[in-house]
């Protein structure tokens, strides 16, 4: 039970070893190089008794090699973080005790990083670190916040830059120009902002990068609905099809047989040349209905050496509804929005490989089946 609890802790996110793995070499060799820089720099300005690398240089580096897209890991927050606590640091360290002057230092830092809009983590360890240094660090005064915490935070800066480069991400994060929000999600900026201002906390991601990933979730997810959910999932097998020559009685037969509006009339490849409907049926029995004409016409056809019986091609209605069978069934609500009793759904030769009728897209939506592109067209 403990364990599961602890489990329960575990942050999520891209954690891996295998992720962290290349940052935490570049961390690594970036503090060797940021340290023997700054001995020489050191050296060269005869200064040796302060430290070459700050502890809190190791935290900011945990930001630049490992979260280099988090707001906190940019270039200013970085620098101007890491000298405005030291700063503030060298200035508590000599009011007093430092048991009292350490945890102002820090809550002194956070105030000013947060007005200065460069909010940084290790900057209060840098604050503290100024306090409690030592001699050396107080003998510098405000050196300190330049050499080495100013000298530091710009060799990593730079060290992250060519890093991150060479490993395939992008750093300074600058959000790149889009178009407005509107134009790729289902949400507005006035919405963002207010899910943001009611989630009351501050979070290590910048509200253009947020709006981008949302955005970018919900496009993939509406193509992972439409990729999973086509046409062809809800079509079912036409009970049967006409033949141009078939004669009008057998396809009266067979929808009376097969009780649908219509069947559809396919060439010797199957892709359908149109649909006989018993409309149609029924408006050619009127005309039709006269015996002797039809008699007379029946004669003539035989005397010359044809035989005149009506057959389907006589009456095909070119006007069919079809659909591809890897179109999203969104295109079956437009069709039977516009008064379709059935669809029928071709293959991509244009071969005949289903229907679709409304009451075959109700299941679909009882089931659930649909309820990703429903919400989508409705919008």
């Amino acid at each position: 039970m403990l364990i599961h609890r602890l489990r329960r802790l575990r942050p999520a996110g891209p954690t891996s070893f295998a992720t962290q793995l290349p940052a935490a070499l570049g961390a690594l060799v970036v503090l060797l190089l940021t340290e023997l820089a700054s001995s020489v720099v050191l050296d060269a300005a005869g200064v040796h008794s302060l430290p070459l690398l700050v502890a809190p240089m190791a935290a900011s580096a945990v930001l630049l090699f490992c979260l280099p897209a988090a707001p906190l890991a940019q270039p200013w927050p970085v620098i101007g973080g890491n000298v405005v606590s030291a700063l503030v640091g060298v200035a508590c360290a000599g009011m007093g005790d430092p048991l009292v002057t350490a945890p102002l230092a820090g809550g002194v830092a956070i105030a000013a990083m947060a007005a200065l809009r460069c909010l940084h983590p290790p900057g209060g360890a840098v604050a503290v670190t100024a306090v409690l240094g030592g001699a050396a660090v107080h003998d510098a005064g405000f050196w300190f916040a330049l050499a080495p915490v100013g000298l530091n935070s710009v060799l990593l800066v730079l060290g992250a830059v060519a890093w991150n480069k060479l490993s395939g991400h992008r750093y300074p994060h600058v959000q790149p120009a889009a178009r407005p929000l509107e134009a790729k999600a289902g949400f507005a900026s006035e919405d963002l902002d207010a899910a943001l201002d009611s989630y009351g906390e501050t979070l290590d991601v910048s509200r253009d990068d947020l709006a981008t990933i949302l955005a970018n979730t919900e496009q993939r997810a509406a193509a992972r609905r439409t990729r999973l959910h086509r046409c062809a999932e809800l079509a079912q097998p036409v009970p049967a099809t006409l033949d141009p020559g078939m004669p009008l009685a057998t396809a009266r037969a067979l929808l009376v047989r097969h009780g649908v509006p219509a069947l559809p009339v396919v060439d010797a490849a199957g892709r359908p040349l149109g649909v006989l409907s018993m409309a149609a049926l029924v408006a050619a029995g009127g005309s039709a209905s006269r015996p002797l004409p039809a008699r007379a016409r029946r004669a003539t056809a035989l005397l010359f050496g044809r035989d005149m019986v009506p057959t389907v091609g006589q009456l095909v209605e070119p006007g069919f509804v079809a659909v591809d069978e890897d179109a999203p069934v969104t295109a079956l609500l437009a069709s039977f929005h516009d008064g379709a009793q059935q669809v029928f759904v071709v293959d991509g030769k244009g071969r005949l490989a289903g229907m679709v009728r409304p009451g075959d897209l109700l299941v679909g939506l009882d089931l659930g089946v649909l309820e990703g592109p429903v919400e989508q067209a409705a919008a």
